[in-house]
């Protein structure tokens, strides 16, 4: 497995080439398709000063808390002088972490005796792992989540509050598969293990957060505070009335991203609570974050990183998969031209194409829901779970029955 989990690190490494020899600086970059938030903010942060530093709030990094400290840790030790040296040391550091998560998280999808999981090798071998793992930190808080909703499906409810409490300190969206979890343990009358995990993801955030909290309060929060004076980012649907020169204001944009979160939550609950047999909790999971991605203000490439475990968890199938990874490959090809030539219009990728790129993303990611909501709502039930005779009293059966002493389904 950690064979095969190398080869999308190494490939994005080899996307990272002409980079990695030339640096990060310029337009170039954006041509030469190796351009990195990972490497570049660790120049304009100054992230080589160390750990401590950005305790401090010395390193201004755009990053949530812990996907920052991480950043900043493995670039203070970073050998040899100069601003490249330490990109390098930092992407070189990262690819082989990436690999230990990839495998890791293989692990964890892997299907065991009554868990019927996923396939591990939609993690291992994922296209879209290749695009981006090195463009950002993203992947400490996939991991994490993944190993959250691992630890949740194994009867560890502790671990798994405090994994995704970790995780949402790296990444905002495990907050969301926090609230999944909820709606599984409510259904299935598991309400004393949802205090754990609850308490376990505060103990987590504390953990991270009350350090900063002391020393630099800005740190904590600089990834989130401006978010509601953010304008749509590239890559979401509401970046399409900006290419046609009518942006929409941030308060619109606002107001439509946390509507998003609600029908998320909302799709949850009905699939949790109205299917008459239990649902897979990965099929849930990628629903919620995948409505919540596609009406968000920005939905950068980056992110697509989320989708990649639950894809495997949800069970869905390898057309399914390599069905939304063309489509990524192509808005990820397309976003790089576009933005390359923002000031070269004899290089630029045309508005419209873009938007075209654009839509199919969307449109595979609303693919994406859609198959997680069929394979949820018609995957037969786990072993020990038999369908709810009356699905209007679905919990109170569920609770009563010898299925609540089976570990849930994933």
């Amino acid at each position: 497995m950690a064979l095969l989990a190398a080869l999308p690190v190494l490939a994005a490494v080899w996307k990272q080439g002409p980079c990695l020899d030339e640096g990060w600086g310029g337009r170039e970059p954006f041509w030469r398709v190796c351009y990195s938030d990972l490497a570049v903010g660790v120049q304009t942060s100054g992230a080589d000063a160390g750990l401590l530093a950005y305790l401090s709030g010395d390193v201004p990094l755009d990053q949530p808390p812990l996907s920052g400290a991480l950043v900043a840790l493995i670039a203070g030790f970073a050998p040899g002088d100069g601003i490249l040296a330490a990109q390098r040391w930092v992407l070189g550091v990262w690819a082989v972490l990436a690999v230990v998560a990839l495998v890791a998280m293989a692990w964890w999808v892997r299907p065991t005796g009554r868990h019927r999981g996923g396939d591990p090798l939609q993690v291992a071998l994922a296209p879209v792992a290749a695009l981006t793992l090195l463009l950002s930190p993203d992947l400490l808080g996939v991991a994490l989540a993944t190993a959250g909703l691992w630890a949740w499906s194994r009867r560890h409810p502790l671990a798994a509050g405090m994994l995704l409490g970790a995780g949402f300190m790296a990444r905002t969206y495990p907050a969301l598969l926090l609230v999944v979890v909820a709606l599984h343990a409510w259904r299935a009358g598991r309400e004393r293990e949802l205090l754990r995990v609850g308490g376990g993801a505060l103990a987590a955030v504390a953990v991270v957060g009350l350090p900063l909290l002391l020393t630099s309060p800005e740190t904590l929060t600089r990834s989130w505070s401006g978010w509601l004076d953010m304008p749509a980012g590239l890559g979401s649907v509401w970046y399409i009335p900006t290419l046609a020169g009518h942006a929409w204001s941030p308060s619109i944009l606002t107001v439509l991203s946390v509507l998003g979160v609600a029908v998320a939550i909302a799709l949850a609950a009905l699939l949790v609570l109205g299917s008459p047999m239990s649902p897979r909790l990965g099929a849930v999971a990628l629903l919620a974050v995948a409505v919540v991605l596609v009406t968000g203000k920005a939905f950068p490439v980056q992110s697509s990183l989320w989708l990649v475990p639950l894809v495997a968890y949800a069970g869905l199938r390898w057309r399914d998969h390599l069905v939304w990874g063309l489509a990524e490959a192509v808005h990820f090809l397309a976003v790089w031209l576009y933005l390359g030539g923002l000031q070269d219009a004899n290089r630029s990728l045309p508005e419209s194409w873009y938007a075209v790129a654009l839509l199919a993303r969307v449109g595979a990611v609303v693919f994406l829901a859609v198959r997680a909501w069929q394979v949820a709502t018609t995957f037969p039930p786990e072993v020990g779970f038999a369908p709810d005779p009356r699905p209007s009293e679905g919990r109170s059966s569920e609770a009563q029955s010898p299925a609540a002493e089976h570990p849930s389904p994933i």
